[in-house]
C-alpha cells in the first residue's frame, strides 16, 4: 500500500475531507448534467468519439468513487474505535437503515455479482428510486445525488468497514495467508451458489404462494446480504494477497505512485477492451434480463449474447418473408 499519509501532504488532517468534498463536487456535476451528456452522445455522429468520451466519463466516475471511499474509510479508521462489538452494532444498524430507506440491501452488492456493459444506454443516466410527479429534472437529480452520494454511500461504507474489521479480528488474524485463502474459498462458494442458481431460487419462491405473498422482500434481502458477504470475502482475500505479493515487489516499493498509476491505466484499458470498465462503479441504469436467467444480478454479457442470437435468428425469417412475397419491380425513372 502507498503510505501517502506519512508524506507532508498526507499528514494534514484536512487533506481527506478536502478530497472527499472535491469528489462530491465532481459527482454533483455528473448528476446534474447527465441528461445533457446523454443527448449529446446519442446525437454524436462520430461513434468512435462517443466511445472514447464514454470511457473517459466512466474513468472519471470510477476515480471519484475511489476517492470517496478511501477518504471516508481512512477517516473512519482515524476516529472510530477498534472495538469489534461496536463495529458489529454499527454495521447492523447501517444495514437496517439502508433497508428502511430503500427497502432492500442491493446497494451493498458489487462486482463480481454486478457486471456492467459499457454503453451509453446503461452508463450515463442514473436511475432513481424516487417516484415523482411534476418535479423538475434538475431538482430530481439533486435529490438523487444527496440521497445516494451522501446517505446511502456513507451507510454502505460503515457496513463494509465493519465487516472488514470483524474478519480481521476473527478470521486467522495471525496468519494472513490462511485468512486470505479462507476468505476466497468462502467468497467463491457463496458466489457460484448465489449467482448461478438465481432463476432456480426465484422459481422456488414463486411456487410457494405463502412466501410470495408475505415475504418477497425478505427473501430478496436475505439473498442480497449473502451476496454482500461473498463480495466482502472475495475483495478482502484478493486485497490481502495484493498487499502480500504485489505491493512488496521491489519495483513497486521503489516508485509506488508511478507503479500504481500505470497499473490503474492498464487495468482500465483491459476492462474497456472487454467492454466492462463500468463494472468498477456498477451500471447507472438497470439492464433488463428479458430471459429471466439472472433475475437479481443481470449478466450483461449473456444478455447481449442472447440478444445477438435472437436478432440473427430473426434475420433469416425476415429474408424468407421477403422471398415468399410477391415479385416487385424497382424503377429508377
Amino acid at each position: 500500500m502507498i503510505e501517502w499519509l506519512d508524506t507532508p501532504l498526507g499528514q494534514q488532517r484536512a487533506t481527506l475531507p478536502l478530497l472527499y468534498l472535491f469528489s462530491q463536487l465532481i459527482f454533483f456535476i455528473i448528476y446534474t448534467n447527465q441528461d445533457r451528456l446523454y443527448d449529446y452522445l446519442v446525437k454524436e455522429e462520430l461513434k468512435f468519439f462517443s466511445i472514447i468520451f464514454l470511457q473517459c466519463h466512466t474513468f472519471l466516475t470510477a476515480l471519484n468513487y475511489i476517492i470517496q471511499w478511501v477518504s471516508m474509510w481512512t477517516l473512519w479508521d482515524y476516529y472510530a474505535s477498534d472495538d469489534w462489538l461496536l463495529m458489529l452494532i454499527i454495521s447492523i444498524a447501517s444495514i437496517l437503515a439502508i433497508i428502511v430507506l430503500t427497502g432492500h440491501t442491493y446497494n451493498l452488492v458489487c462486482s463480481p455479482f454486478i457486471m456492467s456493459y459499457d454503453s451509453i444506454e446503461y452508463n450515463v443516466r442514473i436511475e432513481t428510486s424516487f417516484i415523482t410527479e411534476k418535479m423538475s429534472p434538475f431538482l430530481l437529480h439533486i435529490l438523487n445525488y444527496i440521497f445516494y452520494e451522501y446517505i446511502i454511500s456513507l451507510l454502505s461504507i460503515l457496513v463494509w468497514h465493519g465487516s472488514y474489521t470483524l474478519l480481521d479480528v476473527f478470521l486467522y488474524p495471525s496468519n494472513e495467508y490462511m485468512s486470505a485463502a479462507i476468505s476466497l474459498l468462502i467468497g467463491y462458494i457463496l458466489y457460484f451458489i448465489l449467482m448461478y442458481t438465481q432463476s432456480f431460487q426465484n422459481n422456488i419462491c414463486l411456487l410457494s404462494i405463502f412466501i410470495q405473498l408475505n415475504y418477497p422482500l425478505f427473501i430478496q434481502n436475505l439473498h442480497h446480504l449473502f451476496a454482500f458477504f461473498s463480495c466482502v470475502f472475495l475483495w478482502r482475500g484478493y486485497w490481502i494477497l495484493f498487499d502480500a505479493y504485489i505491493a512488496t515487489l521491489s519495483l513497486i516499493h521503489e516508485s509506488p505512485y508511478t507503479s500504481y498509476v500505470i497499473a490503474l491505466i492498464i487495468s482500465f484499458i483491459i476492462l474497456s477492451i472487454m467492454k466492462t470498465a463500468s463494472s468498477i462503479n456498477g451500471p447507472m441504469s438497470h439492464i433488463n434480463d428479458e430471459y429471466n436467467l439472472f433475475p437479481l444480478y443481470s449478466n450483461c454479457f449473456l444478455i447481449k449474447w442472447f440478444n445477438r442470437k435472437k436478432k440473427s435468428n430473426e434475420h433469416p425469417s425476415a429474408l424468407s418473408k421477403i422471398t415468399n412475397a410477391e415479385p416487385f419491380i424497382i424503377t429508377f425513372f
